[in-house]
């Protein structure tokens, strides 16, 4: 009994360390007002299961104004007649002079300040919703007219995303973030290529490339959480393999000299 117990306690001891290093990734995370993908120069993100979007772009996407204050590292946000004050690194905010304890501080990265969009959207009277599986934060404020400027066209499909997360996982098996990466930017490095089709449907269903993906059980497929990851990090532009087109669990004798790396035990080829 006593054995069974330690077991049981070891098992829930590993898988309790795996959710908690699926979470402290940092993703990138999309975000869209009313369905429509707002423009940001930076990617917003999801760090320890809160998610933060740069201020500026999201608040200006909803009409507010937004105001910095250099020497405090201040944000001042003005929105229908409300008024919101975030410091950098402070878990502390202000509503209209009235003080609320955060959740998360917001934080200064790259000149840009992002802040936890929760806790803003609500008090920006938004409903907000969060899209996990494709990393999506999505909030809607009805008669809410924005301009074209503001959106952007995302370059990639949700329905894109599950299927590279779906490739992801039969390819890498239990491989950790870095392999799975790797896999998803071979498939989207052949979407670039010449050599071969030119979207990520067609590249992952090409004869003879992908052979699970033509089993019956790939359509019912659910992807775990470190293969959505890697799909979004592939597909917002993290690269860990540059251009390499082809990958196996075992050496290529006959590409031996294009050998790139070698990433939880699978081989990468440019």
């Amino acid at each position: 009994m006593k054995k069974k117990l330690r077991i049981i306690l070891c098992t829930m001891i590993i898988i309790s360390f795996y959710i908690t290093s699926c979470f402290a990734l940092e993703v990138e995370v999309t975000v869209k007002i009313n369905d429509n993908y707002v423009k940001s120069d930076q990617k917003h993100v999801l760090i320890n299961d809160e998610v933060f979007v740069l201020g500026r772009f999201v608040v200006e996407a909803l009409n507010g104004q937004v105001t910095w204050n250099e020497n405090t590292k201040s944000m001042i946000i003005e929105y229908e007649g409300k008024k919101i004050k975030l410091t950098a690194d402070s878990d502390v905010a202000y509503i209209d002079s009235k003080e609320y304890k955060l959740k998360s501080k917001p934080f200064l990265r790259g000149g840009r300040m992002y802040i936890p969009v929760r806790f803003v959207s609500e008090n920006l009277n938004c409903d907000v919703s969060w899209i996990h599986e494709t990393f999506t934060v999505s909030i809607k404020k009805e008669n809410l007219v924005i301009s074209d400027e503001k959106f952007e066209k995302r370059p990639y499909t949700d329905e894109e995303m599950r299927l590279l997360a779906k490739i992801i996982q039969v390819e890498s098996g239990n491989t950790k973030i870095d392999g799975r990466l790797g896999v998803a930017n071979v498939v989207l490095n052949r979407v670039k290529s010449d050599r071969f089709p030119n979207d990520i449907k067609s590249v992952i269903y090409q004869p003879g490339q992908f052979p699970p993906a033509h089993k019956q059980s790939f359509k019912t497929l659910k992807p775990n959480n470190l293969s959505n990851i890697a799909a979004k990090k592939a597909l917002e532009g993290v690269n860990n393999v540059e251009n390499c087109l082809f990958f196996n669990s075992r050496p290529f004798k006959s590409k031996k000299k294009d050998l790139y790396k070698i990433i939880n035990g699978e081989y990468f080829y440019k």
